[in-house]
């Protein structure tokens, strides 16, 4: 028990420690590398109760389509009144390649952290106050583990406790997968 503490007091004095100044973006960064179907697996915040069940913040990725104009029509499954609701957001390009603006809330900047065929790493930050949310993405539901350890150092590298990381794909269920791509679908 004394070295889980011992644990869990040294990850907190590491992320609170860490460096949290301008997010990097994905090297070599091109829009097409993010288009087509994703699946959520790891979702984090700032503050911790934006991301639990039920909150703004839990969402699942599902998809990116990018548009004639360079921006990204973003969906995501949401949560509201206990039903399941598919929203599109659109992410407007800005002059560094892998950094987008789109109002959720309030204005945001999204920027893809790590693109790779099998994963992709984005930072969420809100310019209402002083929120950061950072999500993994996989293109298979089989690949849960792609990508952790460079989400894990980021996720510090934020300021954000290891501890408040919420593992979704424990918590993914297929059947609700496959359902909620309909507006208004109640999930199970």
């Amino acid at each position: 028990m004394k070295g889980l503490l011992l644990l869990s007091m040294g990850l907190g004095l590491t992320w609170a420690l860490q460096d949290q100044t301008n997010v990097p973006v994905a090297p070599y960064f091109v829009p097409e590398q993010v288009t087509g179907s994703w699946h959520t697996f790891k979702l984090a915040a700032t503050d911790p109760s934006v991301v639990e069940e039920g909150d703004a913040y839990r969402c699942f990725m599902t998809g990116i389509v990018l548009l004639d104009n360079g921006t990204l029509n973003v969906t995501y499954l949401h949560r509201e009144d206990g039903k399941c609701v598919e929203k599109f957001y659109i992410a407007e390009k800005t002059e560094t390649p892998g950094r987008y603006t789109f109002d959720y809330q309030g204005k945001n900047f999204l920027t893809f952290m790590d693109v790779t065929e099998d994963y992709t790493i984005i930072d969420l930050e809100s310019k209402v106050g002083s929120l950061i949310v950072t999500e993994l993405h996989a293109r298979s539901l089989s690949t849960s583990d792609v990508g952790w350890d460079y989400y894990f150092s980021h996720t510090c590298r934020r300021g954000i406790s290891p501890l408040d990381i919420e593992d979704l794909s424990f918590s993914r269920k297929l059947p609700f997968l496959r359902r909620a791509s309909s507006v208004g679908t109640e999930p199970q």
